[in-house]
C-alpha cells in the first residue's frame, strides 16, 4: 500500500514535522526563543487543520475502533557545520473517543499547548495553561478547503509489505529521492531517504524515518497505544479559563 500525499498531509496536519523541526532548532538557541517559537505554531490555520484532521479520521475509520490513546515520539539529529549534531526528543500525546473528538497535547521549554477538536460541537479549542485562556475557532471558519498539494518528486520506491508496529498492522514504503547538484544551491547531489509505515486501523503513520543531508535525521514512532474507552473528562475544557473566539484572516 503506497503512502499517498493525502496520508502525508495527515501527518502534517498533526504538525509532527513542522513542530519537530522548528522546536528542535529553537532548542539549540535560548529558552525564551524556544518558547516563543513553539507558541507561534498554534494560529487559527493550525487549529482549522487539526479540526479537519479529526473529521477526516472519522471518515477513514468508519466501522472501526475509534477510541484510543497514544504518544508520538520524535527523535531528531540536526546536522550542524563541523560534523556536529544537536539531538532532541519530543512527545505529542493524542486521545480520541467514539464521538470523534480529538485531544492533542504537546510542550516545549515549559510551555504547554492542548488542542481539543470537537466535531460534535463544530469547534476547536486551544488551551493555554500559562495564561488561563482558551482560544476557540468555530462555525464556517472550519469548513474544508482544497487539500494541500505537495510536489511530485520522482524517485525510487520500494513496497516493504506489512508488519506489526505498536501492536497494529502497518504497510511500509521506502523511498529515495536525489536532488541534483545545483538544484538548491548544493555543490553535490543530495540524497533524501525515507521509510514510512501506515496503519489503517489508526488512520495514521505509526513509524517514519527520514534522512536529509542538509537537515539531519528524523525518527517518529507511536508508543503506548491503548484501545478502549476514553473518559469524557479528557476532552473537557478546564474551569476558570477565559474563552476568546478567534477568526481566520483570508
Amino acid at each position: 500500500m503506497k503512502v499517498s500525499a493525502i496520508l502525508f498531509s495527515l501527518l502534517l496536519a498533526c504538525q509532527v514535522l513542522p513542530v519537530t523541526m522548528r522546536t528542535a532548532a529553537a532548542q539549540a538557541d535560548t529558552t525564551g526563543i524556544a518558547r516563543a517559537d513553539f507558541a507561534d505554531q498554534f494560529g487559527p490555520e493550525r487549529l482549522r487543520t487539526d479540526y479537519q484532521a479529526a473529521v477526516a479520521r472519522l471518515r477513514m475509520l468508519e466501522g472501526k475502533r475509534l477510541a484510543y490513546t497514544y504518544d508520538y515520539v520524535t527523535n531528531v539529529a540536526l546536522a550542524l557545520t563541523g560534523a556536529n549534531t544537536v539531538k532532541t526528543q519530543s512527545t505529542i500525546s493524542y486521545a480520541y473517543d467514539e464521538k470523534g473528538r480529538a485531544r492533542i497535547a504537546s510542550s516545549a521549554s515549559g510551555l504547554e499547548r492542548i488542542v481539543i477538536a470537537d466535531p460534535t460541537k463544530q469547534a476547536v479549542y486551544l488551551v493555554c495553561p500559562e495564561r488561563k485562556e482558551i482560544l476557540r475557532l468555530k462555525g464556517a471558519a472550519l469548513e474544508s478547503r482544497s487539500a494541500p498539494k505537495f510536489p511530485d518528486k520522482s524517485g525510487a520506491k520500494t513496497e516493504l509489505g506489512e508488519k506489526l508496529i505498536a501492536g497494529v498492522k502497518a504497510s511500509g514504503t521506502r523511498s529515495e529521492t536525489t536532488i541534483p547538484a545545483g538544484a538548491q544551491g548544493n555543490e553535490k547531489p543530495l540524497v533524501h531517504t525515507s521509510e514510512t509505515w501506515y496503519a489503517p486501523d489508526l488512520a495514521t503513520i505509526v513509524y517514519m524515518q527520514m534522512s536529509m543531508p542538509e537537515l539531519g535525521d528524523f525518527v517518529m514512532h507511536v508508543e503506548n497505544l491503548k484501545f478502549g474507552d476514553v473518559p469524557a473528562s479528557t476532552f473537557a475544557l478546564p474551569e476558570g479559563y477565559a474563552i476568546r473566539d478567534i477568526a481566520l484572516h483570508e
